[in-house]
């Protein structure tokens, strides 16, 4: 018998039809999955309270086309709460990113161990920021889109700590009469996140994702606004 049995986080979910649920699932092995859990609506039906997101669970599906059938799905690991709201928002805003940046082909095993590391950190950890920043930059190395913090991209000379620098999402930092400091840029590089660094990258992080992904739409980064 053919298995597809996996660990996996629901990343979307949304109503299909009367009694059951369309579930965008990341998974370990296949990355993303498109699945319907048919009859998941119904009050005794066998995936009652292991389609949440966020929480770390077993499935195992079945199908030829691009929309399986979810055949089963256990938790892992027992239900936890995020310390704060603004974590939750955070942990939903980083599915929107996956389900949005990552294609259903991409080679999933590392960015899955990014996003459960970010998830966990997310739990416990009052710094959103961090989190997030760390995790954006990540992944974005791993999808093909790094950001050059090392050097000026027209000289290829390494950033300098008494320059200001111009930034291009498509080229990178070059240098200039004003703009980002060469100090603070390799700070960030170096991952020393102050307050106003991790502002400055934010700031950077999101000129990036317009750039390359400007037909978005990712709700909750209207929370970080």
């Amino acid at each position: 018998m053919i298995t597809n049995l996996q660990e996996a986080y629901v990343i979307h979910a949304k109503a299909y039809k009367e009694t059951s649920i369309l579930v965008t699932l990341f998974t370990k092995n296949d990355g993303k999955v498109s699945a319907i859990a048919k009859g998941a609506k119904r009050p005794k039906s066998k995936f009652s309270g292991t389609l949440e997101p966020f929480q770390k669970i077993a499935i195992d599906y079945s199908g030829r086309t691009s929309l399986k059938t979810l055949k089963s799905s256990e938790c892992i690991e027992p239900f936890k709460e995020f310390c704060t709201r603004k974590n939750l928002y955070s942990a939903f805003y980083v599915n929107e990113l996956i389900n949005c940046m990552v294609k259903s082909n991409e080679d999933p095993i590392e960015i899955f161990n990014l996003y459960e590391q970010c998830i966990i950190q997310l739990y416990d950890d009052s710094d959103t920021n961090k989190v997030l920043r760390n995790f954006e930059f990540n992944m974005m190395k791993v999808l093909g889109y790094e950001i050059n913090f090392q050097s000026d991209y027209r000289s290829g000379d390494p950033l300098d700590v008494n320059s200001f620098y111009t930034y291009a999402p498509q080229m990178g930092f070059t240098v200039s009469d004003s703009g980002y400091g060469g100090e603070q840029l390799i700070e960030i590089r170096e991952k020393k996140f102050s307050k106003e660094n991790l502002e400055l990258a934010k700031q950077i992080i999101r000129q990036t994702l317009d750039f390359y992904f400007e037909e978005l739409n990712i709700n909750s980064r209207s929370f970080f606004r």
